[in-house]
């Protein structure tokens, strides 16, 4: 029972480290909008605009200080930092910086 325990929390561990460990890739642009109902956030950058999903688990950066998600607003210039999760866009990180459109 004790072995099956062991084992039990090292892959606990183990999976929640696979998770953090994805490659990540970066978009940069102007936050268009932000979605808190579906947690969807979407960047415009020229003439094209990423789509991503933020969890409970994204870090939201405001001005370098962490900040919660209602922090985003549109106008905010916006580095995202994500990976991929089949077709869908999952946000490890967003830095935000300035100050939302009037």
């Amino acid at each position: 029972m004790k072995n099956l325990l062991i084992l039990a929390f090292a892959l606990a561990i183990g999976s929640s480290a696979f998770a953090q460990d994805k490659p990540t890739a970066r978009y940069s642009g102007t936050v268009e909008k932000y979605d808190a109902v579906t947690k969807t956030l979407v960047v415009k950058k020229n003439d094209k605009q990423g789509e991503f999903v933020i969890t409970d688990a994204s870090e939201v950066l405001q001005n370098n200080a962490k900040a919660d998600v209602s922090a985003v607003a549109a106008g905010q210039k916006a580095e995202v930092e994500f990976w991929l999760d089949g077709a869908k866009k999952v946000v490890k990180k967003v830095k935000l910086s300035g100050t939302a459109a009037k």
